[in-house]
């Protein structure tokens, strides 16, 4: 049996890299508030942009296990718990959360 196989079906996390880590939430939001500018100026009436979240890339305080800093969805999922932003819930807004409320707000 080949390994892929063998991890078929089952979630897999991702590798830790080695190095330095910089997490940049704000060029996240500036990258992603140009893209709907973008797409707004060409008449796009819709568009799925990244996700909401990823819930299998955790955010962590540690940058060597930071899985969240690689994501593209607008909340960083807690390691452990709940975020303090909406109580009881498992996740975090992103500077991306608010760039999206921010850019259909003045629509």
């Amino acid at each position: 049996m080949s390994r892929d196989s063998a991890n078929a079906g089952r979630l897999v996390r991702p590798r830790l890299k080695r190095g330095t880590h910089v997490r940049d939430e704000e060029h996240q939001a500036r990258e992603l508030t140009k893209t709907l500018a973008i797409l707004d100026a060409e008449g796009a009436d819709g568009a799925f942009i990244w996700t909401f979240a990823d819930p299998w890339l955790t955010h962590s305080a540690d940058p060597r296990h930071d899985l969240d800093m690689t994501s593209t969805a607008l909340v960083k999922t807690c390691e452990r718990g709940h975020g303090t932003t909406y109580p009881g819930l498992p996740w975090e807004p992103k500077p991306a959360f608010g760039a999206v409320a921010s850019f259909y707000t003045t629509r």
